[in-house]
């Protein structure tokens, strides 16, 4: 038990994967999608899709050839909430590539 919170809580500890939860607490997305709203390239949001599947935050379904990515259950969408994470807004026009995001209140760095 000890071990799937650390899991959880060590996944939540990237900027990158923040920032790809706050956007799949507003909806489903393919992992290609994923790509174009992180400015990530398609190997790195595959290893931090799946670092999050495995910590158990994220569940995925094979649609043809896309694999379609979202919020485990409502439990854990209800954590990442009271979290702060759908809080979190991606940077635009400032991202420096290094997963940095924003808050309401202030801007953290990864």
């Amino acid at each position: 038990m000890l071990e799937s919170k650390v899991k959880f809580f060590k996944a939540l500890a990237d900027g990158t994967r923040l920032t790809i939860l706050s956007y799949l607490l507003e909806n489903s997305y393919c992992a290609c999608d994923v790509t174009s709203l992180t400015d990530k390239d398609q190997t790195t949001v595959s290893k931090h899709l799946k670092v999050l599947a495995e910590a158990g935050i994220l569940k995925y379904e094979k649609k043809g050839r896309n694999v379609i990515y979202s919020i485990k259950d409502e439990s854990t969408r209800k954590m990442l909430l009271v979290l702060g994470i759908g809080e979190i807004k991606p940077c635009c026009e400032s991202r420096n590539g290094s997963g940095a995001f924003s808050t309401n209140q202030d801007e953290v760095r990864n």
